[in-house]
């Protein structure tokens, strides 16, 4: 309740400040504006009766801080798009993803169901990122993000791969992992485990990055190779994971060293680096503008925002963070440290640490002998943490951009629902941790 609360006073700030500057009357805005909290309250209630309903107490934590790092972002979005922008976040966001979460948490025995459909999901995450790549809609840089299927809305099928890749390495670890440390090879401290038990999974990953560059998206290629990594660090012992991350190194190196000599680096990412070193640079671009002016100007915003903003900032509706280019999705974690300080900029990530932190206790609790689940969270997990830290990171310019977006803050549909059914999923495996401590207590 007091997050809705803190909503209704975000909500209510930024119509009366609207107003306010525009010397009209703010008080027939204020009760419209509440009509947005009122559909987040409803959607966040409607998860919490699920669980309560199942009588799931093992985790007090996990949806309230989600519910308040969504407000937080709704608030900023209602400031920079209005109507239109919390629409689109609701429609295409909010509501299917809550109503899949209810149907998560009301049936936990999904999970099963969702391993034995592993392949399948994995494939078919697949084929809609190839398919992105041959046909999908180009923006303006020429990149194909989405795929637009009749008069449905474009969907970025990039949201939903790196799902599908969660599922597909949890079951397939899960499946042949014993079997491939098992019949592995011993050389000098490394162990060597069978070609048949990495080609699948190797293939699988080679061909969503492999669409993902046609796509032009290098933001996912980083996350598809850190879920990777991770899932593969958590599922195997030591020596076997030291030898395929090193087979993995050769490989990328060979495949880096090959295209260095055959491929030519797309402009847009050529001109994002340079625009990393420097904002400000004077370098002239193809189309005729200095790298200030165009990519750049992005990032130079953003720092103007932050600086600006200090420790409290400048209030609700009273800074200019529209100066800054797609602050409402790529950098809307600079128009939140404009408007709302430092403080909450950092209480944000403090936040996103504990939603990691709490999926990954959940994991931990596991009985041993849930593989498949305890590897889902652990990618869920990752999937989560890499997203903040590759945005936070270029919102500060520490890293290249990369057009990821901020979980549950970010305006986007297809990525919100992702990431809503993700806390789902954890939510409805949680369930897997209370039942197992009753039985422990009770015997």
């Amino acid at each position: 309740m007091l997050v809705f609360v803190i909503g209704g006073v975000g909500f209510v700030s930024v119509a009366v400040a609207e107003q306010v500057q525009n010397g009209a009357d703010p008080e027939p805005f204020i009760r419209p504006a509440l009509l947005p909290v009122l559909v987040i309250a409803a959607a966040f209630l409607a998860i919490h009766a699920a669980l309560s309903i199942r009588k799931i107490t093992f985790e007090q934590t996990l949806l309230p801080v989600t519910a308040l790092l969504f407000v937080i972002g709704a608030t900023m979005i209602w400031r920079l798009r209005g109507t239109d922008g919390i629409a689109q976040q609701f429609t295409r966001g909010l509501i299917p993803g809550a109503l899949i979460a209810i149907g998560l948490v009301a049936w936990p025995r999904s999970i099963e169901h969702l391993r034995r459909l592993s392949v399948p999901v994995g494939l078919i995450g697949l084929g809609l990122l190839i398919l992105t790549g041959a046909f999908g809609v180009e923006d303006e840089t020429g990149a194909r993000l989405a795929l637009k299927i009749g008069p449905l809305p474009p969907v970025q099928t990039s949201e939903i791969i790196k799902v599908a890749l969660i599922v597909f390495l949890a079951w397939y670890i899960e499946h042949e992992g014993r079997a491939a440390e098992g019949r592995a090879h011993t050389l000098l401290w490394f162990r060597l485990p069978a070609l048949r038990y990495l080609a699948p999974a190797a293939l699988f990953v080679g061909a969503a990055t492999l669409a993902l560059v046609a796509m032009s998206d290098y933001g996912a290629v980083l996350i598809l190779a850190i879920l990777f990594v991770a899932m593969l660090y958590t599922g195997f012992e030591t020596r076997i994971f030291v030898t395929i991350s090193a087979l993995g190194l050769a490989l990328a190196l060979l495949v880096g060293l090959i295209l260095n000599h055959t491929w030519e680096i797309p402009a847009t990412i050529r001109y994002r680096y340079l625009a990393f070193q420097n904002p400000w640079s004077s370098e002239l671009m193809p189309n005729g503008i200095t790298i200030a002016e165009g990519p750049g100007y992005q990032i130079q915003q953003a720092i103007y925002a932050i600086i600006a903003g200090g420790v409290t900032g400048a209030g609700l509706g009273l800074g200019t963070p529209y100066f800054i280019p797609l602050a409402h999705s790529d950098f809307i974690l600079a128009a939140i440290i404009e408007e709302m300080g430092s403080a909450v900029g950092i209480a944000v990530l403090v936040l996103y640490a504990v939603i990691v932190m709490r999926i990954v206790r959940v994991a931990l609790l596991l009985p041993r002998e849930q593989i498949f689940e305890r590897l889902l969270l652990v990618g869920i997990a990752v999937h989560l943490f890499s997203q903040v830290f590759i945005m936070a990171g270029g919102t500060f310019n520490l890293f290249p951009l990369t057009g990821v977006t901020l979980p549950f803050l970010s305006l986007g549909g297809v990525a919100l629902l992702v990431n809503l059914v993700e806390i789902g999923l954890v939510l409805a495996v949680m369930q897997r941790v209370q039942q197992f401590q009753h039985e422990r207590w009770t015997v």
